[in-house]
């Protein structure tokens, strides 16, 4: 089928690694709080994922898949790929997938400080260095916003401790994301992302806020980084290098005394490069404690917020760049035929309507930001 001249970037196929895509449209990871409570991919996961791969997008990430479900787990209903366990829901939504000529990633995660069940659980959080005991103002939320937020921490048996990662800790979490890595490629998935943005526990090391280590993990980026290597590496010799993967990493930190710069993620980015990385994911984070920091990061309000620090970290790779954050079609295939960016991935937009990659190559999507807005606020 021939694509609408309009969004002929967009539209034309896209490579990471062995990877071919039939676009270069991308379901953005997401969160859906859609498995079954058990880590397990159920029906409606599975529904959900083939609708939008039924609509037209070149690959779909599955978010936040668990790498050692229920630890480091952020949200109840997450999934996890921890275990032989789950490979036959797995394999099933690959499949799924795959039946509509769609390529399947699954973003492999695990939460650190942000590890929801673990402090409903009472376990301690994963951490590169204690967390500073400031509390951050929570003025724009309501009380009872505020009082969602804090109740996995008021359940019986929930505790907020931590626990300083040893080399021991590291090399245990490293070997997971490799073992997960494996049991993806055995899924039937096509490439996996490793999530090191928005606060989970990689992103703690790269983040001189959080991290205040003195070993070899501390410092410079270069050492902040090193998790991020072994990791690559570790992955790599596990599934090999025709196997893609790659990291989603912040650009910047919005309101983080002493957060990632964008120069930190600009080295970062080479770093993983030389480590085997086939891409890299361009998101960016912003205080948590802050309820309007959420709408710059990493929920963007502003239309095309990231595609800057996309356009500027691609300067310094070869690997292609993945960039996200409310980008408008024509946005996107502009930035891909200017070489900002190569890839697009949507959020909203998918979820509002799941046939926006279809329309476009038909010609009949028109850009309706407002009714994007509307129907996801309503969903």
């Amino acid at each position: 089928m021939g694509h609408h001249s309009e969004f002929s970037h967009l539209l034309s196929s896209g490579r990471i690694g062995t990877l071919e895509t039939r676009n270069r449209i991308i379901m953005a990871p997401m969160g859906t709080n859609l498995g079954d409570g058990n880590g397990h991919v159920g029906e409606r996961i599975k529904r959900y994922y083939e609708t939008r791969a039924q609509g037209g997008a070149g690959l779909i990430i599955l978010g936040v898949c668990s790498i050692d479900f229920p630890n480091g787990a952020a949200i109840p209903r997450q999934i996890g790929i921890s275990s032989d366990d789950f490979l036959p829901g797995l394999k099933d939504l690959t499949d799924r997938i795959h039946r509509h000529g769609a390529k399947a990633a699954v973003q492999l995660q695990h939460a650190g400080k942000n590890a929801v069940l673990d402090i409903a659980a009472g376990r301690p959080l994963l951490v590169p260095s204690k967390p500073s005991a400031t509390i951050g103002g929570m003025a724009d939320l309501t009380a009872e916003e505020m009082q969602s937020m804090v109740s996995n921490l008021t359940a019986k048996g929930a505790k907020l401790h931590y626990k300083v990662m040893t080399a021991e800790d590291i090399a245990l979490l490293v070997d997971r994301f490799a073992d997960a890595a494996d049991r993806a490629k055995r899924a039937g998935f096509d490439a996996v992302e490793i999530h090191a943005g928005h606060g989970y526990v990689l992103s703690g090391f790269l983040s001189p806020s959080l991290n205040k280590r003195t070993d070899q993990y501390g410092g410079s980026v270069e050492n902040r980084s090193r998790i991020l290597v072994e990791v690559m590496q570790a992955v790599k010799q596990r599934v090999g290098n025709d196997f893609p993967a790659w990291f989603r990493m912040d650009a910047t930190e919005f309101r983080i005394e002493n957060g990632i710069t964008l120069d930190d993620a600009c080295r970062t980015a080479r770093i993983t490069e030389e480590a085997g990385a086939d891409a890299i994911h361009v998101s960016a984070y912003a205080n948590p404690a802050l309820g309007h920091a959420f709408i710059e990061a990493p929920l963007v309000h502003k239309e095309a917020g990231f595609l800057p620090f996309a356009e500027q970290i691609k300067k310094g790779v070869s690997i292609p760049i993945i960039g996200v954050g409310r980008i408008e079609p024509e946005v996107g295939d502009r930035a891909i035929g200017k070489g900002k960016v190569d890839f697009i991935a949507m959020g909203r937009k998918l979820l509002a309507d799941p046939e926006v990659p279809k329309k476009l190559t038909s010609g009949k999507q028109k850009k309706h930001s407002t009714l994007y807005l509307l129907l996801y606020m309503h969903r």
